[in-house]
């Protein structure tokens, strides 16, 4: 039973996701974002909780930590096959999420700074985390393109930086860290972050085709540095397609009452988690 709440919120959040490449760009980034966290709030407290659920039954600490089994609801022993992946799984996911947020800090630039141009054959262009907004652009992509087609990339830059896309990141990389099984759901807040700069600087360009094809020229010969948003790092082929179509309209009011519906509601089946969690660290500080 205590890991019926995750499974449930888990496919709920799939099914809700699934429609993100019919929304704006905007509105899917926040709804993947929102799915994200509480999926990840559910996943999270379930491993903790089997793990000390765990090792609260061992014979050497039942004594000890006996009382533990009333406040978050495991009363029965647990299979070492349970038990054990969920503490190795854990530890490892909080280490992975330890140096997520390492490298975010070592990456993370809040200084204003023009564009920095890198020495670099192959040409690649991506925007450092933090208030700063500060975009790098090698030479090999000044080379490659002309200037209206570099003005393309700094445009869909630019948006990663102002609508600050590297803390949508941030979360999909933590949550991910923590639990593998959430790499699909990030992946598809990346592509949305994606989509949302792409649909920026075609309105800012006016010119939807221009922009596709300057996202093609680029992806046929860029590389995509690891850790930040770049130009031509995930989903091309879709986003080239998307931008060959017309945008997709506003939706209405009563889907978007049915999305945001639909998250709050794995929302409270994560809350579950999270209140047995809460039960056990209370207990914890009072013994």
């Amino acid at each position: 039973m205590l890991i019926l709440p995750l499974l449930v919120a888990i496919a709920m959040a799939a099914t809700v996701t699934t429609i993100h490449h019919r929304l704006p760009a905007s509105i899917a980034a926040r709804a993947v974002l929102a799915s994200v966290v509480v999926v990840a709030a559910a996943a999270v407290p379930t491993l903790w909780i089997l793990g000390l659920g765990y090792l609260i039954h061992l014979p050497f600490l039942m004594n000890t930590f006996g009382w533990c089994e009333q406040v978050f609801g495991v009363h029965n022993s647990l299979s070492p096959l349970i038990g054990l992946p969920a503490i190795l799984a854990a530890g490892i996911g909080t280490v992975q999420a330890v140096c997520v947020l390492h490298t975010y800090r070592r990456l993370r630039h809040d200084g204003l700074a023009p564009i920095e141009i890198a020495r670099h054959l192959q040409p690649f262009a991506f925007t450092l985390p933090g208030r700063g907004g500060h975009i790098v652009v090698s030479t090999g992509l000044v080379e490659l393109l002309d200037e209206d087609e570099r003005r393309v990339v700094l445009a869909h830059e630019g948006a990663h930086a102002q609508y600050r896309h590297d803390r949508y990141l941030l979360v999909a990389q933590l949550a991910t860290a923590a639990m593998p099984m959430l790499r699909p759901l990030s992946s598809r807040l990346q592509f949305s972050l994606e989509r949302w700069a792409d649909e920026t600087a075609a309105k800012e360009c006016g010119d939807r085709h221009f922009v596709a094809r300057t996202l093609g020229k680029v992806a046929l010969h860029s590389v995509s540095p690891v850790g930040v948003l770049s130009f031509a790092s995930l989903g091309v082929t879709a986003r080239v397609a998307a931008l060959l179509a017309p945008p997709n309209p506003t939706p209405r009011s009563s889907m978007l009452i049915g999305l945001w519906f639909a998250i709050a509601a794995t929302g409270a089946f994560a809350g579950l988690q999270i209140h047995h969690l809460t039960s056990l660290v209370s207990a914890l500080c009072h013994h």
